[in-house]
């Protein structure tokens, strides 16, 4: 048996991280490398998004793109002629798939890319030539780090200031408040009367009981809502069956004192280890070191889903927005301690829109994080809201109806007839959400017809490469 590892090899490894690390910080330092989080809840739009992305950097230095990007000005100011993937970094990490999606959007019968359900990670280069006043044309490199990963993870954050106790405090607010729509509460707050704290717990029981939770939470989810946590209890990835996610929050009299291995006591120390473990690991991995952070919003879903899921998104994100780290990006920030100098709300889905309802789907993002974008203007970061679609389904075209000129959607299939999909409300009521949800037509789009070898159609893409990239460039 060998008790001690090679020494010499122990140095290597040690030496190599090190080395990295110093390679990472003159990239950030010299203004090479940008990590960027594309952050939302679920159903969001993060894959089609980071696909599309990709799509349109893939396609720097070709014929005629430069006129696909008509308010992405730095491209040809600055001289870009080239973009591609690069190795990414750390290759314990799955790569996105990006030419599977691709592939499935390029086919006869083509298929949205599929949602997440564990993380992957793409780096991107863009050449370009130097137009700084001491370094003119002089050959440069960019590199974006882009993470994916599921969307209701990203929902977990919200615990990660919490005991126990904040968290049962908050889930019994939550399950208050929704009583009235989310079916099985009745249920959920009945288990009371069987779960003894200060027992050792049956674990029959226990594991009935969190799969009665996490029924909830399913619910709570098809409804729109955003509270979902812990997120893993509802969508696990590699946790399925583990310990660590079998636990709920306690809804009924928390004990003072209790034995050690008590329900009670199990139920606590699973969560202690589920915010360590599994929380803090996925912040510090996805989240620590982001110079810029898109944030996408389907606010469809949450008109949809009325007044209770509308405020649910609202709430969360101005929770969830509180554990990130906002301001400037000087020189030395950004190689010992990061800030998010730039943040971007994104109504994503605008191809559900006409162009002249943009303005209202933009004014209507602007009402929903309004409290949270605050927090964020007052610690001097560039904050920015857009109206988006990754990938467009539709085109706006304008017709004659009855005398007036009237803008439409198509999707350009032979058999599907344009539609006008109606107007949405600019700012939150009653009145307008119940409008909305009984005028609106919010069609399941199918994927656009797209020849292999073509840019995924967009809207705005070029906007969000402007904002995210023009002063690297």
């Amino acid at each position: 048996m060998r008790l001690f590892s090679d020494p010499f090899k122990t140095v290597d490894r040690l030496f190599d991280e090190i080395s990295d690390s110093i390679n990472e910080g003159v990239n950030r330092l010299l203004d090479k490398e940008i990590k960027i989080g594309v952050t939302g809840f679920s159903r969001g739009g993060k894959t089609a998004f980071i696909t599309s992305l990709v799509n349109t950097i893939l396609n720097f230095g070709n014929e005629g793109i430069a006129d696909k990007l008509p308010r992405f000005t730095e491209y040809e100011k600055s001289g870009i002629y080239y973009g591609g993937i690069a190795p990414n970094h750390d290759l314990s990490v799955p790569a996105f798939p990006y030419h599977e999606y691709y592939d499935s959007l390029v086919k006869s019968e083509p298929v949205w890319p599929v949602a997440t359900d564990n993380i992957s990670e793409i780096r991107l280069e863009i050449r370009f030539r130097e137009n700084r006043f001491l370094m003119p044309g002089e050959h440069r490199n960019l590199y974006l780090d882009i993470w994916d990963y599921p969307g209701e993870w990203l929902i977990d954050l919200v615990l990660l200031e919490q005991s126990y106790e904040d968290f049962s405090s908050m889930m019994l607010n939550q399950v208050k408040k929704l009583s009235k729509i989310v079916k099985g509460t009745d249920d959920l707050l009945s288990l009371g009367s069987k779960l003894d704290p200060l027992k050792t717990p049956d674990p029959r029981l226990l594991k009935d009981s969190v799969s009665l939770y996490v029924k909830w939470l399913s619910e709570c989810k098809a409804l729109g809502m955003s509270l979902i946590v812990p997120s893993r209890q509802v969508l696990p990835g590699n946790l399925a069956g583990a310990p660590i996610i079998e636990f709920m929050p306690w809804l009924w009299d928390i004990p003072s004192d209790y034995p050690k291995d008590s329900l009670y006591a199990v139920m606590k120390k699973r969560f202690e280890s589920y915010r360590k473990d599994i929380v803090e690991d996925f912040y510090e991995t996805m989240f620590s070191k982001l110079d810029r952070q898109v944030i996408l919003i389907d606010c469809f879903s949450a008109l949809k889903g009325g007044k209770e899921a509308f405020e649910n998104v609202n709430d969360t994100f101005e929770t969830l927005l509180k554990n990130f780290s906002y301001g400037e990006n000087n020189l030395l920030r950004r190689i010992f301690s990061p800030k998010i100098d730039k943040v971007i709300f994104a109504a994503t889905k605008a191809d559900q829109v006409t162009y002249d309802e943009e303005k209202h789907l933009l004014s209507l993002l602007r009402s929903m994080v309004t409290s949270a974008s605050h927090e964020i203007r007052g610690q001097s970061t560039n904050c920015q809201y857009m109206v988006l679609s990754s990938i467009a389904a539709t085109k706006c075209l304008e017709v004659n109806y009855q005398g007036k000129n009237t803008q439409v959607l198509s999707t350009g299939r032979y058999e599907d007839k344009y539609f006008y999909p109606g107007s949405i409300p600019s700012q939150w009521s009653e009145q307008s959400m119940d409008d909305f949800q009984k005028h609106f037509i919010l069609r399941e789009l199918p994927p656009p017809l797209i020849n292999p070898g073509d840019i995924i159609p967009n809207i705005n893409m070029d906007v969000m490469l402007s904002y995210l990239l023009k002063d690297k460039l």
